[in-house]
């Protein structure tokens, strides 16, 4: 028995895919449209209508033949037939191959009244074949098919009306009045079952294209996203390198509680502090205590009105050092911080101290030079001249002479070293 319906389960995959790949098309952007589902829904119909109409056909072949209605036994056969040739060619459109199947339905149902002589049997064919349309094609050809369904019906009504020619016995007991009763009840349960059809089909594609639209926006606005993220992905990896890799000391701190939030590795190597360390700390703990209220009243100024300060920090081992700060506002995690840069101008400020000490120097050189020098110089040429006045020898006057001159040239020296240094100490300041 298992292995009876494991054979049965692969003979109905195997069916089935078959009758799958013949039917189904998808529109050309890959998406499922009301095409696509109109002839998946064909594809299920012949599916389960051509093994299901061999119960429908055998009893009727076995009455048939009862009753002697030999002809119509071979027409059923052959209509049978011909609707599974068409169904599966793969040779024929498929569109081509759902109007021979509704040619095929309406010739039999036209063929089953006209030799049954019963409006039952035309019904029983005529109406799935409305919905078969009204399923499968457009507007127009739905309300073609209603349109056909009246002319049948039509045509029979008047050759019961005008009997051109010896009807089935059957005819003889179905009136005009009758044909036409069932007649028009027919028609208008036929076109109110295709309106709702059409109705619903129509909002279902308006539905589906709706929604692959926004399956698209969908698409595109996720690419958009990934693209973006890919984009802050970059930025960060630049940030990181930037931050982490500089070789100046920088941290992001919070401004409300001065916490320090992420520190560099040159902050690290320059403070003597562990990361651990710096992130347990606030910004307070690095300043000089006398720079403390310099720090509180930076933090309250906005960063873009005063971009950068200096201050005093101490490092771990107690060293103070002079600094540049150069700092951001940011958000950091939601949170209002500040990004610092800070710059160690320890030696600069060294260096600026030399040569203020210097320029000290040589103005207290030039102030000797100007005043202390020059004062007793001022003298001795001032006696130099009063004793060359008084001399009387020519030796005597050849040596005071050679003295007054040299006296003279140390005082044009000394002139010249403060003229030096006057210019010099201007320089140096500015």
């Amino acid at each position: 028995m298992q292995n009876i319906s494991s054979l049965s389960i692969a003979l109905r995959n195997l069916y089935w895919s078959f009758l799958n790949n013949l039917q189904l098309h998808k529109t050309a952007d890959g998406e499922h449209g009301l095409i696509y589902w109109q002839n998946k829904l064909f594809a299920t119909a012949i599916f389960y209508a051509l093994p299901v109409s061999l119960f429908a056909l055998v009893p009727s072949v076995i009455l048939q033949l009862q009753e002697g209605h030999i002809y119509i036994v071979a027409f059923n056969i052959i209509a049978l037939i011909a609707v599974a040739l068409v169904a599966v060619n793969k040779k024929l459109d498929l569109q081509l191959r759902k109007f021979l199947i509704a040619f095929l339905i309406a010739l039999f149902s036209i063929i089953m009244i006209a030799s049954m002589g019963s409006f039952t049997m035309g019904c029983v064919y005529l109406f799935p074949l409305s919905i078969f349309a009204a399923l499968q094609f457009s507007n127009r050809i739905a309300y073609l098919f209603v349109g056909l369904n009246f002319i049948i019906c039509a045509l029979f009504a008047l050759i019961i009306w005008i009997k051109p020619f010896n009807l089935p016995e059957l005819f003889h007991n179905l009136s005009l009045n009758h044909w036409l009763i069932y007649s028009v009840n027919f028609i208008f349960m036929d076109l109110v079952v295709v309106m709702l059809i059409r109705m619903l089909l129509t909002g279902l594609d308006r539905t589906m294209v709706k929604e692959a639209f926004l399956h698209k926006e969908l698409q595109k606005e996720l690419q958009e996203r990934t693209i973006r993220n890919e984009l802050l992905k970059e930025s960060e990896e630049h940030y990181r390198t930037l931050f982490f890799q500089s070789p100046l000391p920088k941290w992001i701190f919070d401004v409300a509680t001065l916490k320090f939030l992420q520190v560099n590795n040159a902050a690290i190597n320059n403070y003597g502090y562990t990361e651990q360390e710096f992130l347990s700390m606030t910004l307070s703990d690095i300043h000089h205590p006398d720079k403390i209220a310099d720090l509180l009243l930076a933090i309250e100024r906005s960063s873009a009105d005063h971009s950068s300060y200096t201050t005093q920090h101490v490092r771990k081992d107690g060293q103070n050092i002079h600094v540049e700060v150069r700092r951001s506002d940011i958000l950091f995690q939601g949170k209002k911080a500040r990004l610092v840069i800070a710059t160690d101008i320890t030696e600069q400020m060294k260096h600026t101290h030399a040569i203020e000490l210097r320029n000290e120097k040589l103005q207290e050189i030039a102030y000797m030079q100007s005043h202390v020098v020059r004062v007793p110089l001022a003298n001795i040429i001032g006696i130099t001249d009063l004793i060359t006045q008084q001399t009387k020898t020519d030796d005597e006057r050849e040596l005071y002479d050679h003295l007054a001159r040299s006296v003279k040239q140390l005082d044009h020296v000394v002139n010249q070293i403060v003229r030096h240094a006057e210019e010099v100490l201007p320089a140096q300041n500015g």
